[in-house]
């Protein structure tokens, strides 16, 4: 692929830039669109992609601008999925003829002015833009996480709970406004199983799924040695340690000094977290990594080597959260031959192969990883093999497509 493309490719820009044009070679008024999107971001906080052939209406989508503002030479670093997801979305829309605002997911300022056929919002926004909306405006929130007030309680019932083990007081780092978004929905759809959508009761409305993608894809790793694979596990995740469970899997491993950690994530920057824990980040069987990121050749790398290095010799990946929609992270590690040990909060469907650990504590997950690390390796392959195939089958960007479309298709019918 050459150097334009992999950039173009990174968050689905290629597709993005091809909206409206038949040619995706002919990029040149699509690259001045980014440019105009820029001034037009600065300025007034949206962004506009046009619609494929006739324009039936036009589609305000409260999410990210960033992927449409981009020029070829710009590159993301940042490997989360909604940079594509957010492109994917604009795509399938325009390609049914609908032009696009978009505007970013935070901003709390903007003013509709057009007849907007459809609202779609991520979080925050839909509650004070309804009232601003045509009448016969659809409304739509898109579920990326859990609902606020559960995942407030969750993370304070986290650190509580570290306060009772080890009388050790940190703040919440995903600390999130409360919103009455999904009573303003006229539809909702997006991540999450059923933990997740449980979360949402309360508003008595049905959740579309769509199937989360993923950054990247791998092929199974058939030389993998599971002898020692077995025994080598990855937390790997965002912002949010106590919130994700960071503090539970280092507490079981500090315990379990045969069986090794590796931990991917912007952990360092949490000052709170490493005085505290500063004695298990310290031990030998324990490692720290930096977060992710996407390299100018398009590749997932940490500590500048290849993601797959770090992958390939772990067997399973330990994630603990609280509260997700779906869990990028997992989904990530599970394309990677990675065998998920979670929670139900992880967002996972219930039909994938995973250890699900509710109200996880300390033995729990020690038991857990012990299990794991004893059993026989043609096992270990088998339980692996069976996650990476879910995962290939169930979260991918063509399954956010498909579902997306399905939709739009059926539910909206636009």
């Amino acid at each position: 692929m050459r150097a334009r493309e992999i950039a173009l490719t990174n968050y689905g820009l290629l597709s993005v830039y091809s909206c409206g044009s038949k040619n995706t070679n002919n990029i040149m008024p699509n690259i001045l669109r980014a440019y105009t999107n820029k001034i037009s971001n600065k300025l007034y906080g949206v962004v506009h992609m046009p619609a494929v052939g006739s324009q039936k209406g036009i589609v305000l989508l409260s999410y990210i601008t960033s992927p449409f503002t981009q020029t070829p030479h710009e590159t993301h670093t940042d490997p989360h999925a909604s940079y594509w997801e957010c492109s994917e979305i604009v795509r399938l829309l325009t390609k049914r003829g609908y032009a696009v605002d978009i505007i970013d997911w935070k901003n709390d300022t903007f003013v509709p002015k057009k007849k907007y056929s459809m609202c779609i919002d991520t979080q925050k926004n839909l509650g004070r833009l309804a009232p601003l909306l045509p009448p016969l405006c659809k409304k739509v929130m898109h579920v990326v996480s859990s609902y606020a007030d559960f995942q407030n309680q969750a993370e304070t019932k986290r650190l509580e709970q570290l306060k009772t083990r080890r009388g050790i007081t940190l703040q919440a780092h995903r600390t999130e406004s409360e919103t009455k978004n999904p009573k303003f929905a006229d539809y909702i759809e997006g991540f999450g199983n059923k933990t997740i959508h449980a979360t949402y009761a309360r508003f008595n409305k049905n959740i579309f799924p769509i199937h989360e993608s993923v950054s990247k894809t791998f092929d199974y790793p058939v030389e993998k040695d599971f002898s020692k694979a077995k025994r080598t596990f990855l937390w790997f995740g965002g912002g949010g340690a106590v919130h994700k469970g960071l503090d539970l899997a280092l507490e079981a491993f500090a315990t379990t000094p045969n069986l090794h950690l590796h931990i991917v994530g912007p952990v360092s920057a949490e000052k709170d977290f490493t005085s505290a824990y500063e004695k298990e980040l310290s031990l030998p069987n324990i490692n720290l990594h930096s977060r992710p990121k996407i390299d100018t050749n398009g590749n997932m790398t940490i500590d500048g080597k290849p993601f797959s290095e770090i992958a390939d010799i772990c067997g399973a990946i330990v994630y603990m959260s609280c509260s997700e929609g779906t869990s990028g992270a997992v989904v990530q590690a599970m394309h990677a031959g990675l065998y998920p040990i979670i929670t139900p909060e992880t967002g996972i469907d219930e039909q994938a192969p995973a250890t699900v650990i509710p109200e996880p504590t300390v033995e729990k997950i020690r038991d857990a990883v012990i299990k794991f690390s004893t059993l026989p390796n043609e096992v270990i392959k088998e339980m692996t093999y069976s996650s990476w195939k879910f995962a290939r089958s169930f979260y991918s960007k063509e399954e956010f497509s498909r579902t997306y479309s399905e939709f739009l298709d059926t539910i909206l019918h636009i």
